[in-house]
């Protein structure tokens, strides 16, 4: 007896034209019938004539192949719910062929040994492309990425932490229309917080750092805040969005009371701002910097 396959008969074997035609009459099956498409793309490769899948070539029972359309659409649906972060301005529909572009997360976030700072802990410093600003530099990197710490006076360490950690929350994602995708704090300690800040179309994802000075003493009145915020190594220009933010998240600070920082301008950092103002101008800029931010775009005369 000929084993059965579901929507197939041994008389009619699956052919990539078959499947097709199944799938548009079989809607509650689209997921098994990914899985089948995969099998077809692979069997051209062995034979142009070969039927990608028959009853009398495979003797799975339903229970397998049924075990095997789960699993497809357990893979399809996790990749559907990770849309966007909870927080995003609206959940995105995104196309199979147009997966999120993460870029990779750097293996050596937060507070390490650093090259930079001569061996002393700091926050991971910046690459040479303008898309990143931390308190660790060198003097290469000046009105480039360079970041002075932020001081804090009137409170503790811990508390202007946590300032920081009640700002963050308070964030609105798509603000100035950047981080439509939302955000997530992936770690919060006392004295550090790490937060991912997702771009609401690519997918891109920033990484956000705050830490205190090593060694502070939990007593203390004043201290340091160091920073560090940078799109992933996944393109060369940010088109303004890491130095939008982090002045957001230092304006809100201010409004506390107690807090020094310099905001991230055309004036503080030209080389950043120019090269991002520069690079909105190209055909395939994924944002216009100097039609989002015409305040920042524009250069007073050296």
């Amino acid at each position: 007896m000929e084993a059965r396959v579901p929507f197939a008969t041994a008389r009619q074997p699956w052919t990539c034209t078959n499947i097709r035609t199944a799938r548009s009459k079989h809607q509650t099956a689209g997921r098994l019938f990914f899985l089948l498409g995969a099998v077809c793309a692979v069997s051209t490769l062995w034979s142009t004539n070969a039927p990608c899948w028959t009853a009398q070539q495979h003797s799975a029972s339903r229970r397998d192949v049924l075990a095997a359309g789960v699993a497809a659409a357990t893979l399809t649906s996790n990749s559907d719910s990770a849309e966007a972060f909870a927080n995003a301005v609206r959940q995105f529909k995104r196309d199979i062929n147009d997966p999120k572009k993460k870029g990779l997360q750097p293996s050596d976030l937060g507070m390490l040994p650093r090259d930079a700072l001569e061996g002393e802990v700091g926050l991971r410093e910046c690459s040479n492309d303008p898309h990143c600003f931390s308190t660790t530099n060198q003097v290469v990197d000046a009105e480039r990425s360079d970041l002075k710490p932020w001081v804090f006076e009137g409170k503790t360490p811990e508390a202007a932490m946590q300032e920081v950690a009640n700002v963050i929350k308070a964030y609105k994602p798509g603000q100035q229309g950047i981080d439509g995708g939302g955000f997530f704090i992936e770690k919060e300690e006392k004295d550090y917080i790490y937060t991912q800040f997702e771009s609401f179309r690519r997918g891109h994802l920033d990484d956000v750092e705050f830490a205190l000075e090593p060694n502070y003493k939990p007593e203390a009145t004043s201290g340091k805040m160091f920073v560090r915020s940078s799109s992933r190594e996944s393109g060369f220009y940010d088109y303004g969005v890491n130095a939008v933010r982090l002045n957001t998240i230092s304006d809100a600070l201010k409004k506390n009371g107690g807090w020094k920082m310099d905001r991230i301008t055309q004036k503080t950092h030209r080389r950043y701002w120019g090269f991002n103002c520069d690079g909105g101008k190209r055909s395939k800029a994924l944002l216009k910097t100097a039609e989002k931010f015409p305040d920042y775009c524009t250069f007073p005369e050296s």
